[in-house]
């Protein structure tokens, strides 16, 4: 299991994402909806506990990614178990995008580029799931 290059990058994955709970995506000033005080600015930070849509889609992603790591026996669940968190972390990025514009000024954070490094071990990890299941399928055919 741990000789095969996608469980480095399953783990990574896992990683990063269990990370992006408290590292922040974005963070900036946002213009409260009170009357009392309609001047001022709050600073706030959007990160994988900013709301229970973000956070439970953080925790599928890590989890996932975790959980596909102990799948190197059935390949195809395996590469299955990738695309879906490939598709939850594209929403999460989505999301994360759709909830800055609620900012009146900010700023990325370094969480951001954990979001995409997530995205890029998981291509890295079908692709080396995708290389073992050829080579499987190669020896299979030579016997």
């Amino acid at each position: 299991m741990i000789q095969r290059i996608q469980t480095i990058w399953l783990l990574f994955a896992s990683i990063c994402a269990f990370a992006g709970l408290k590292v922040g995506f974005y963070s900036g000033n946002i213009i409260p909806n009170s009357i009392d005080a309609p001047l001022a600015n709050h600073y706030l930070e959007i990160n994988g506990m900013y709301s229970i849509i973000s956070n439970v889609l953080t925790i599928c992603i890590a989890v996932l990614s975790f959980v596909s790591i102990f799948l190197f026996s059935n390949r195809k669940v395996q590469i299955k178990f990738c695309i879906t968190t490939l598709l939850l972390e594209l929403s999460l990025i989505y999301y994360y995008c759709i909830t800055t514009k609620l900012f009146k000024e900010g700023s990325f954070s370094i969480g951001s580029s954990l979001q995409l490094l997530i995205i890029i071990f998981l291509l890295l990890a079908v692709k080396g799931i995708a290389k073992d299941k050829k080579i499987v399928a190669e020896s299979d055919r030579l016997r």
